[in-house]
């Protein structure tokens, strides 16, 4: 696999995790999260926030601040990068979680998923991490969570 980080303004990246082999979702996605804290603590950040990729159609709205909710470093569930792919014989897709619409691979085999990538857009964060932000993710906790959890794709 590959791992792509390219520089969007002062402080934004654009990370980009590709393959042939696909693995699952939840594998991908915790891999993208952990580059992403990596990165962010080498960008000598302390936290990082998830600027998801929207279209007018999306149907899924956006999680809400909620100063009352559990610190949201480990709410996983909210990091939701969008994908590319191609599964044998066809042309490159595109599915974002914002659609509505069901995973792309859902019953597909995974053998059958030729090329993938997953996508996402952090901007690193110094200083303390604003807990009410649920896109916000505290980078040395998300590190520690994922390490031994994490492999790169192929």
């Amino acid at each position: 696999g590959v791992f792509t980080a390219t520089k969007k303004g002062a402080t934004g990246y654009h990370l980009v995790v590709a393959g042939h082999k696909f693995t699952s979702r939840d594998d991908i996605e915790k891999y993208l999260a952990w580059r992403a804290a990596d990165l962010t603590l080498t960008d000598k950040g302390s936290w990082f926030t998830f600027t998801p990729e929207r279209a007018k159609t999306d149907k899924v709205a956006l999680p809400k601040r909620d100063p009352a909710a559990p610190r949201h470093s480990f709410q996983m569930a909210n990091f939701q990068p969008v994908w590319r792919y191609k599964i044998k014989g066809g042309e490159w897709k595109s599915w974002s979680p914002y659609s509505g619409a069901a995973f792309f691979a859902d019953g597909v085999k995974a053998e059958d998923i030729t090329d993938f990538e997953a996508s996402a857009d952090i901007v690193v964060r110094k200083g303390v991490m604003d807990d009410a932000d649920p896109l916000g993710y505290e980078a040395g906790a998300v590190s520690d969570l994922l390490i031994n959890q994490v492999s790169p794709p192929v």
